[in-house]
């Protein structure tokens, strides 16, 4: 059994926030057991994040025909009705707030993969909901599976092949000055598999006789991988509606590179966007290819398929990926200083296909037993046989996920589709929605001031602005006290002239009470109706929100209140409101 203040501290962890219930039964069971049942889970076949995104745009695309009519809003001569992105944000939402109880670390793996395998709607794959829900598909099913196999599949995801532009990729042609594409060559190494560096086992840099760190690939590299990912199409040509450009016979059409179709329709929002993408060997570099000092070497004529799962396998194998992908699931799961021994360790369970259910084990089981920071912290404390201490900053999505979990944030409809829109205006993060490849913060950010002087880094500061710190304090006040949560949309735009998109107006969608977000604070509201549990109250909800009991803003907490004791929701709210605006919230223990 485990006290609930490690308890508290390992979901924060290991999950996208945790009940008081969880908690409760987590520590009584024990964390080893639930990390067991948790990463030996099964995947039931229905419920994908495809299937929901699909599910929520299929109903609000009934709405607007029946509003509209077809002609308003099949793109001839209007702004066409697509799966745009807020419906996978729907999706998203929608699963990560009901998650089954066996899959709550799935979830957090699958998030914390997303800003590593990073594609986003901030490009042309907004039109596309569905193909988006299709590859976060993926990060869930691989999640405690080989990354060689989540690396093949990302590689081949339509998703990944848009972003990345290795879709409608070819061979070379110099006569016809076509030469391959190699954006997603560069990419899936620099952030997908090796790094930019050679590394050591530890996750430290290998050197010259200089000291200068040893440049891990070069341009002839990418020139040589690039050819690897040549003769990739859509798998069909799919489209929403019938107009006088499209029939809906060219449904289910297979691309060709050679079917005189412009290459405008070979890309959303005219191609199946959630079948692997398809290949054309004459338009494939049949040649052998060899990088990376000949770590990597490819046959000739072995076919495009082969050729690219060989190619992602030996990537994985590198022995830079171990350490490289080892330290950057430490940095979103636990610590954005890992201590070399605690990469080595992580590292030495990836293996050449990269095992990431012991990946995953050993990043969450060592803080049990080791101390996990590179340097010690003079806050550093003991909660029994444990040495803890600050080691990143929460991430805004993290937070407010951990919130809306905490207080089982929901509503009368239990449509818990979330526009996300409110929330990213604020803090400036939802998932698949970076700003570059290079995800929401750089892993080497470190603000000026006492965390740079240290040698520390601290990514998740570089989101935290003078802007978007006091746009969060601003949100939770209304969170708490206006009870003016995340917007929920089940209704289509009711601006003059929109005619294919949802509702995405907050002070719209805020007036519905069937949808309407809200917590359920009627545990806590029981116990603020006796003044005397007051002190038991503040505990209670702080080891749910930061891990801990006796804070030192406890007696600020009490003053803040005091005129209002006899007002159990106040007094909630304000406990609610003055914990996660607290360093002892937004910053992660272990």
């Amino acid at each position: 059994m485990n006290t609930l203040s490690q308890t508290s501290r390992f979901l924060m962890q290991g999950t996208l926030g945790a009940d008081q219930q969880t908690i409760q039964e987590v520590s009584r069971k024990g964390i080893d057991n639930w990390l067991n049942n948790q990463l030996n889970s099964t995947l039931s076949s229905g419920n994908s994040y495809a299937d929901s995104s699909r599910e929520i745009w299929r109903y609000f695309r009934s709405k607007l025909l029946s509003k509209y009519g077809e002609s308003a809003i099949n793109g001839e001569s209007n702004n066409p009705a697509l799966p745009y992105k807020w419906y996978f944000h729907m999706a998203w939402w929608q699963q990560s707030l009901n998650t089954p109880p066996e899959h709550l670390l799935r979830q957090r793996v699958a998030q914390a993969l997303s800003e590593i395998l990073v594609i986003s709607d901030n490009s042309q794959l907004e039109l596309d909901a569905v193909g988006m829900g299709s590859y976060y598909d993926l990060l869930y099913k691989h999640a405690f599976g080989n990354y060689s196999d989540l690396l093949y599949d990302v590689s081949m995801h339509p998703c990944m092949g848009v972003y990345l532009s290795h879709m409608n990729n070819r061979k070379a042609e110099p006569a016809k000055h076509i030469h391959p594409d190699e954006n997603y060559a560069r990419e899936i190494m620099q952030l997908f598999t090796i790094g930019l560096y050679e590394l050591n086992p530890d996750g430290s840099r290998k050197t010259d006789a200089s000291g200068r760190p040893l440049a891990s690939y070069n341009n002839d590299d990418i020139k040589q991988l690039a050819r690897v990912f040549t003769g990739l199409k859509a798998s069909g040509y799919e489209y929403e509606w019938n107009t006088s450009f499209w029939e809906n016979s060219y449904n289910g059409y297979p691309v060709s590179f050679d079917d005189g179709i412009d290459k405008t329709y070979k890309v959303p929002p005219f191609v199946n966007m959630t079948k692997p993408m398809a290949i054309d060997e004459d338009r494939h570099d049949q040649g052998s290819k060899q990088l990376l000092n000949g770590r990597v070497k490819l046959s000739a004529g072995q076919g495009a398929e082969r050729e690219i799962r060989s190619a992602v396998k030996q990537l994985v194998a590198h022995p830079n990926t171990a350490p490289f992908i080892a330290t950057h699931l430490i940095n979103q799961l636990v610590t954005s200083n890992p201590s070399r021994a605690y990469v080595k360790a992580v590292a030495s369970k990836f293996g050449k296909e990269g095992n990431l259910q012991a990946v995953i084990r050993e990043i969450l089981t060592y803080p049990q037993q080791n101390t996990v920071a590179k340097k010690r912290l003079p806050s550093a404390r003991q909660d029994a046989n444990q040495t803890v201490q600050s080691q990143k900053l929460k991430s805004p999505l993290l937070r407010a996920t951990q919130i809306l979990r905490a207080f089982r944030a929901g509503n009368r409809s239990g449509r818990l589709w979330l526009i996300g829109d409110d929330l990213q205006t604020l803090v400036q993060q939802h998932p698949l929605s970076s700003p570059t490849v290079f995800n929401f913060y750089k892993p080497d950010f470190a603000p000026h001031g006492p965390l740079e002087l240290a040698g520390f880094v601290a990514p998740e500061f570089e989101l935290h602005t003078s802007a978007t710190s006091i746009a969060y304090v601003n949100m939770m006040y209304y969170w708490f006290f206006g009870e003016y949560l995340p917007a929920v949309s089940t209704r289509i735009n009711s601006t003059p002239g929109i005619h294919n998109v949802p509702e995405l107006d907050p002070d719209i969608l805020n007036r519905d009470p069937e949808n309407k977000l809200q917590f359920d604070f009627s545990a806590e509201i029981a116990m603020a109706k006796d003044p005397s549990k007051h002190d038991e109250l503040i505990d209670q909800m702080s080891l749910l929100l930061t891990g801990k009991t006796d804070l030192s803003i406890k007696p600020q907490i009490l003053e803040a209140f005091k005129h209002y004791r006899d007002q159990p929701a106040w007094v909630v709210q304000t406990i609610a409101f003055m914990l996660t605006i607290s360093p002892e919230f937004t910053v992660l223990e272990a």
